[in-house]
């Protein structure tokens, strides 16, 4: 507590309440909770603290046995309460598990109508809110409600409970001036929350844009300078060899790095200056691409062949979301996938289970199908020590059919998971990353496979989304696995292992685009 708010708090306590101001009819207590809590409101950010101040003096001024601050939660549609004390501590015990309706209660009252109550018989009154009393132990004879409003905004109500005698309008007075500081001090709390947050997430988005201009320079501008510097070596060595260089197609073969350089700084230009959405711009990009080579092939006849071929290659990566389909089976897909898994993992020592999935026929085309459930697994490969496990499932949900990858393994940090589908985003730090192996324990990569996988969903209508939690023993992206179960010191066991960490990647694919299987695939 800031030294001017004891001030204010020892000032109040030192003031006789027995003196009445004629024109008021308040007496000089009240006047100076008022005058000391505007000074308080200028004295410091921390709303907490204020509240701690004014509550405690209403009940010593008002000299009531509780009092407090009800706050409406618009997503829950109830209230909650942000302050409270009472004597013998009933509501702080338990102002965790207890809630009020909107509608219910004196406080609902008042926050619907924007008028004040005063209630002299909580007995007999109906708009009591029984509940509380039951659950706290506390129990109302009398009470003051005033609301707490911003223009036209109710932020919740400020109360006073159990008067010794009774309250009176004036006691009422005094608690709706002071509801003008608390639902100022209350505003000014969240606008002050929400720019504190507002440039956390600036600084989070600075340390993205970091991140990625340092992996492009690593994806994009390393091995192109080992490309241009052993074309120089091959040339040089070809002339001392004396072949005629002009015959060779070197100059074709710099242009064309040269064009690579100027697209690398290009990329980082847009990255470090521009807001660009990559998802967006490529999809636009696919939708546009068949009628700019059709124009193309037109005006360069002699370009058919070749256009014609990377139209054909384009296909094959991007197809036409309407282009009919026959469809896959998930257990043809689940198959395909284990099959070309098989193959690529080498050394890689892994518990990976495929369970026997529902049957149902997906309408999306089987390289597309394919291409994403495999790039979900690798990646959940590459993030599995070895003698993890990982498990792939597939069942009928309500909106159609989900699609499981869960890995046991070192899991996303949380300060990393927004950026995982935004591609050129490694979660290593720049100076740990590398790019290992494909299907190597924290392999690296460009991270275009998350980004092309989030563009299928997009572009052909079912959804890719992730929960993860990070291995407590690696909290931070400069934290290292050592890649292995049975080199971790802080597992005794695999199933020491599963428990600490993991990623559950999902593919939620809606009803129009299932068909349930008649026969067996």
């Amino acid at each position: 507590m800031t030294n001017e708010l004891r001030e204010e708090q020892h000032t109040l306590k030192e003031c006789p309440n027995t003196a009445t101001t004629p024109e008021s009819g308040l007496d000089s207590a009240k006047m100076m909770l008022l005058f000391n809590a505007a000074k308080a409101l200028a004295s410091t950010t921390n709303v907490d603290q204020l509240l701690d101040v004014i509550v405690s003096e209403v009940q010593m001024v008002l000299n009531c046995e509780g009092a407090g601050v009800l706050l409406y939660d618009a997503e829950r549609d109830d209230f909650y309460w942000r302050k409270v004390q009472d004597r013998e501590s009933f509501f702080a015990s338990a102002r965790e598990e207890i809630r009020i309706p909107k509608d219910q209660g004196v406080c609902g009252w008042v926050f619907r109508t924007g008028e004040p109550a005063l209630v002299q018989d909580a007995v007999t009154d109906p708009r009591i809110y029984r509940p509380v009393e039951d659950k706290s132990g506390f129990t109302t004879r009398n009470m003051v409600c005033v609301p707490l409003q911003v223009l036209d905004k109710r932020l919740g109500v400020l109360y006073a409970l159990n008067k010794e005698g009774s309250f009176s309008d004036s006691d009422v007075d005094i608690l709706t001036a002071l509801s003008g500081n608390v639902a100022l001090a209350l505003e000014n709390a969240a606008n002050f929350e929400s720019l504190m947050n507002s440039n956390k997430e600036l600084e989070r988005l600075n340390r993205v844009k970091n991140k990625i201009l340092n992996h492009l320079s690593h994806e994009l501008k390393t091995p192109l300078a080992i490309v241009e510097a052993s074309l120089r070596i091959m040339q040089n060595r070809l002339e001392e060899a004396g072949a005629d260089i002009g015959k060779l197609p070197f100059g074709r073969i710099s242009r064309s790095l040269t064009r690579l350089k100027t697209i690398e700084k290009q990329v980082a230009h847009i990255v470090e200056d521009k807001i660009y959405l990559e998802r967006e711009a490529i999809l636009s990009f696919l939708d546009n691409l068949p009628d700019l080579l059709e124009v193309e092939q037109e005006q360069e006849p002699s370009m058919e062949q070749a256009l014609e071929f990377l139209k054909q290659k384009i296909k094959e990566q991007f197809p036409d979301k309407i282009q009919e389909t026959e469809g896959i089976t998930v257990r043809s897909a689940f198959r395909a996938v284990e099959l070309r898994l098989n193959q690529m993992l080498g050394e890689r020592q892994l518990d990976i289970r495929f369970l026997e999935p529902d049957r149902a026929t997906l309408r999306i085309q089987p390289q597309i199908m394919v291409s994403v459930l495999g790039g979900l697994i690798r990646n959940a490969v590459e993030n599995t020590p070895d003698y993890g496990r990982i498990i792939v499932s597939g069942e009928n949900v309500p909106s159609g059919y989900r699609i499981t990858i869960r890995d046991y393994g070192v899991g996303i940090p949380e300060s990393e998971q927004p950026n995982i589908f935004e591609g050129f985003y490694p979660v290593q730090e720049i100076d740990l990353y590398s790019s290992g192996r494909r299907y190597d324990f924290n392999a690296g990569g460009t991270g275009t496979d998350l980004l092309k996988i989030k563009i299928f969903s997009a572009r052909f209508g079912f959804k890719v989304g992730f929960s993860s939690f990070r291995c407590p023993h690696l909290p931070t992206t400069r934290d290292i696995c050592p890649g292995s179960v049975l080199r971790c010191p802080h597992c005794n066991s695999i199933e020491d292992c599963m428990e600490k960490g993991g990623t559950e990647f999902f593919i939620d694919i809606p009803s129009q685009l299932i068909e349930n299987e008649q026969t067996s695939a």
